[in-house]
């Protein structure tokens, strides 16, 4: 074969490739009415999904339909034209579902798909992605999102927030109470601006919380635990090797225990000492006492400001 034919037969290769993947690329656009705040579950494997607020009184979608680069099977196409023509979208009444069901899983098989979402600020939503990235703002209603080892980012979101991901970090900003936080080996960071609890849990990254006011568990299996606010319950914090750093404020006040196995423990409030001066142990009160604070690390430091 001549240097011309090699570079033909390349070519056309090339371009027959490309076809295939543009052909087998798709999109759909689905506006759905409301009458009243609505529950809205959206569900995708490697896709991702972004939310943001839209009208009281509507619901839109547009998803991005792909197939997996390393599969063109001959019925590619037609299978992204058909889930395009009838998207995985139900709604009964102002509970709406967005995700393909098991008994869709021969249509969906290599094919993932990426999801805009608009919703009422109302929203009560439940989102999951396997593997892509969630990313949700100015939602008031109750917030579940979930991933296998995707990020998620939130902005603006209400009370009793849930947020968990297995590998990926999770970036919480302005959340209007309660939170609970978790990842397997992904960082937390977490803002608040209304009174609530917080539970934040990771597996070997670190964990940063401002504007707390209220009650605490946080655990970090190797990283760094960081925390600006005021204790209002009880403030449980564990890190296996990492420093827990606390800034409280001058006014601040509480009962503390805290605890390093080869670090130090430095307090910079005026304490009431319990029991025998040790720097890797301090025990006491500050301000008169209230809430417990609770800090041990394994081989960090700890202080208190």
């Amino acid at each position: 074969m001549t240097s011309m034919k090699r570079c033909t037969l390349l070519a056309t290769v090339l371009a027959v490739s490309a076809s295939a993947a543009f052909a087998s690329d798709g999109t759909f656009d689905r506006s759905l009415t409301l009458s009243s705040a609505p529950t809205i579950s959206v569900s995708t494997g490697a896709g991702y999904v972004h939310v943001s607020p839209g009208p009281d009184n509507q619901f839109h979608v547009v998803g991005h339909v792909h197939v997996n680069p390393s599969w063109f099977g001959a019925d590619a196409d037609a299978r992204v034209k058909q889930i395009v023509a009838s998207p995985p979208i139900v709604q009964s009444g102002n509970t709406i579902t967005v995700g393909p069901s098991h008994a869709d899983s021969d249509l969906y098989h290599n094919v993932s798909i990426d999801y805009d979402v608009t919703t009422p600020r109302s929203t009560t939503l439940k989102a999951q992605t396997g593997s892509g990235d969630l990313q949700i703002s100015s939602i008031d209603g109750s917030v579940s999102a979930e991933s296998g080892s995707g990020s998620i980012h939130a902005d603006g979101i209400g009370p009793n927030a849930r947020l968990d991901t297995g590998s990926g970090s999770i970036h919480a900003s302005n959340v209007h109470g309660a939170a609970f936080l978790q990842t397997g080996s992904g960082n937390l960071d977490l803002s608040l601006t209304a009174a609530g609890d917080v539970k934040a849990q990771t597996g070997s990254g670190s964990i940063h919380i401002d504007g707390l006011s209220g009650g605490l568990r946080a655990g970090a299996g190797s990283g760094s635990i960081e925390v600006a606010g005021t204790p209002t319950s009880e403030w449980r914090l564990e890190s296996g090797s990492g420093g827990i750093h606390l800034k409280l404020g001058s006014a601040a006040h509480f009962n503390l225990n805290a605890e390093t196995g080869s670090g130090s423990v430095q307090v910079d409030h005026p304490i009431v000492m319990q029991g025998s001066l040790n720097k890797h142990h301090v025990s006491g009160t500050v301000n008169g006492g209230g809430p417990t604070i609770r800090a041990t690390t394994g081989s960090g430091d700890v202080t208190i400001r």
